[in-house]
This record gives structure tokens, sequence and C-alpha cells, in this order.
């Protein structure tokens, strides 16, 4: 595929899809939290800018502004996740309603919580959805909820359905390669491309694990920390969207043959 497609027509593709812009949208947040909690970074920033100097350099990496622009990446983030729990909760109910892949005992575990991480991130997808207008609308006077209160402790228990629908991602993918999925060929080839696959999204997963964690308290990690393994799982499934808009292009540029 490399050799059929440029490096400019799989980012076009990547920038234009949605997966691919909330994907660039939450290494944004992740740069701006490490930016945020780690002082040094500030100052390497600030002496790198042309103007290291000048008070509008100062400011626009005060903690105000970094603060501030954290947010509102998070809230621009939320529109292209609006409607994803119909997906989540798609899937959750073709793995409730297909056989295992195997009837041994990995095969069922790999089955139940194949389901159970879609059925928690779809039911985490759902109350997210639920604080769209007023998270990501943010206009005074509409919302669905009466008070920010109420605001915040939808979102934490969607955080922790979220928590809980990665323990069940790691698990399966443990169950997988359990059963040995992927084992034969290289990182590129056959089967050994999809153990990769495997490998990738369990490390991904077990990352993501402390952003959730440290919303509800279930995980003890300072801010700096959680920004910087949210920008490793970040990198992890946007190769996953990169590799598939690849994909998209290649096949496109196929029928046109």
């Amino acid at each position: 595929m490399a050799d059929q497609i440029s490096a400019f027509e799989q980012f076009v593709r990547f920038g234009t899809d949605a997966y691919g812009l909330e994907r660039l949208l939450r290494g944004l947040q992740s740069l701006t939290t490490l930016l945020l909690f780690f002082a040094p970074l500030r100052h390497l920033l600030l002496l790198a800018s042309p103007f290291p100097s000048s008070p509008t350099a100062a400011a626009a990496i005060s903690l105000a502004t970094l603060t501030q622009l954290r947010t509102r990446l998070s809230a621009l983030r939320q529109p292209f996740r609006l409607f994803r729990f119909l997906d989540s909760l798609s899937s959750a109910w073709s793995v409730f309603s297909s056989s295992p892949p195997s009837a041994d005992f990995l095969g069922l575990v790999e089955r139940w919580t194949d389901f159970g991480s879609k059925a928690f991130t779809g039911i985490y997808l759902v109350l997210e959805s639920l604080t769209f207008v007023d998270v990501a609308v943010a206009v005074p006077g509409l919302g669905l909820f009466g008070s920010q209160e109420q605001v915040r402790a939808t979102v934490l228990d969607g955080q922790r359905f979220w928590f809980l629908g990665l323990v069940c991602g790691i698990l399966c993918a443990l169950a997988k390669l359990g059963r040995g999925e992927g084992n034969i060929g290289g990182k590129s080839n056959g089967d050994g491309g999809r153990r990769y696959r495997i490998w990738r999204r369990l490390v991904a997963d077990m990352l993501d694990l402390s952003v959730p964690g440290s919303m509800v308290g279930w995980v003890s990690l300072s801010p700096g920390k959680v920004g910087l393994l949210m920008l490793g799982s970040t990198v992890l499934t946007g190769m996953e969207v990169w590799e598939r808009c690849g994909r998209e292009v290649a096949a496109a540029k196929a029928e046109r043959l």
C-alpha cells in the first residue's frame, strides 16, 4: 500500500475522518495537559518561541490560558462521539447473539469480556451524550441537567463505565492472545499482523485506564502523568485510524483503475 498512496493523500483522509479529527484533538488536549502540569516544558516552549520575552508569548502559555484550552479541546471532541454509542451497543448485541469463537474456557472468556467491553463503553457514551448540551454547547440557561453538580455526577458515572469497559477489553485481548490468535508470521503479515494489532490495542487500553481511573479516584496518578499516558494511548489508537484511512484511499484508487 505504501507505494500506491502518498502520505499526503493518507493525511487528507485522516484529517477529514471523524475518528481521525477526534484523535488529533485528543493529542492536542494531552499535550496541553503536559504543558499545564510540567513547568519545565512551558519554559522550554517559551524559550523556543521567536519572541520569548514578549508579554504575548508569556500569556499564550499561562496557566489560565492552558486550563481554558484544555477544557475547550475536551468539549470540541464531544460532537465526534455524540452518536458513537449506537455503534458500541450494536456491536455488543452482535457479540451477545453470536457463538463464542471456541467452546473452551478462553473462548467463553473472550466472548463475554468482548461483550462487556462494548456494552460498558456504550453506556459510557450514552451518559456522555446526555451531557452534550451542558458541556459542548454550553449556552447559559440551556441544558438537560438542572445544575453543574448533576452534570459532574453524570460525567463521573460515565467514567466508571468507561473504566469497566477498558478492563473488559484488556481481559478480552489477553484471552485472544492466550488462544494463540495471530501466532504466525511477522508484524505486517497475516495472522502476525493481527497479533500485533491485538497487542497495540491492549497497551492502549492499559494506558487509557489512567484517564477514567484518576477522575473517579480508582487510580492515584498526578494530572501530568495522566496526560503523558493519554498521549501514548492517543498515538497508538491514532495509528489504527491512520492505517484504516490508508486502506480506504488505496481501495478508492484501485476502483478508479
